[in-house]
């Protein structure tokens, strides 16, 4: 896979994906009963089976789609595949995630528009402790790699990138509010230059509590919007 397409991969793509569901408990009043007891009305938490997510574009006081993403989840919330959009709504990625006999995720395959043989990523954990998502090549290398950091909530808040020579080629930041969702980050490559700095305003959720829509801020600018589309297993 070429070089551009590896960044691209570890940029978009998140091995772990964060539900955004506010941890908030809804106030509710409880329910009395005949001998005066009181109960509490308990909402039954369900799990996604399917995120259909939107980009817009909003900048020049418009508002044009952009791209999309579609995933597919099992019913104990596993992600299982990704498919990446484009402007056109033509399928550009395709992802498969892998999982041993234990559910854990151990690696990917993925193609790109017009691939026949699929690239391969693997997961694995390194001496400190860490998680790390590697790009194979031909031979079954490394070409491209991150190594992620998470907070104690598990949100993966540093991505630090390197090459298949081990050479250094930057990080994204991120940062999470109390719900687990994304609220900025930004880029810094391997020379300590800073951009895309992002920040994310969420304006609308479901009734279970995931996100629905948000809006973000590129250096303090309305530049897109996101919707999404979440189907629970029954």
């Amino acid at each position: 896979m070429k070089r551009t397409a590896c960044v691209f991969v570890f940029i978009l793509i998140s091995v772990f994906v964060i539900s955004c569901a506010d941890t908030n408990k809804a106030k509710e009043k409880p329910a009395v009963t005949t001998d005066v007891k009181k109960v509490k009305k308990v909402q039954k938490v369900k799990k996604i089976a399917k995120i259909t997510e939107e980009t817009f574009d909003r900048r020049n006081d418009s508002i044009i789609f952009i791209s999309a993403t579609i995933e597919n989840f099992d019913v104990d919330g596993n992600s299982i595949d990704v498919f990446w959009l484009n402007e056109k709504r033509d399928t550009i990625l395709r992802l498969y995630r892998k999982y041993d006999e234990n559910k854990k995720l151990i690696g990917a395959e993925y193609y790109e528009e017009g691939d026949t043989k699929p690239s391969r990523d693997t997961v694995y954990i390194n001496s400190e402790g860490k998680k790390v998502e590697a790009s194979l090549n031909a031979e079954g290398k490394i070409s491209w790699k991150s190594t992620i950091t998470t907070d104690t909530k598990g949100n993966p808040v540093l991505k630090t990138y390197t090459n298949g020579k081990g050479e250094y080629r930057g990080y994204d930041s991120l940062y999470f509010n109390q719900q687990n969702r994304e609220i900025k980050g930004f880029y810094e490559n391997s020379k300590g230059k800073r951009s895309n700095f992002r920040t994310y305003t969420y304006t609308a959720r479901d009734k279970q509590g995931n996100w629905v829509r948000r809006v973000v801020f590129i250096n303090d600018t309305v530049t897109q919007s996101q919707r999404r589309f979440l189907k629970y297993h029954k």
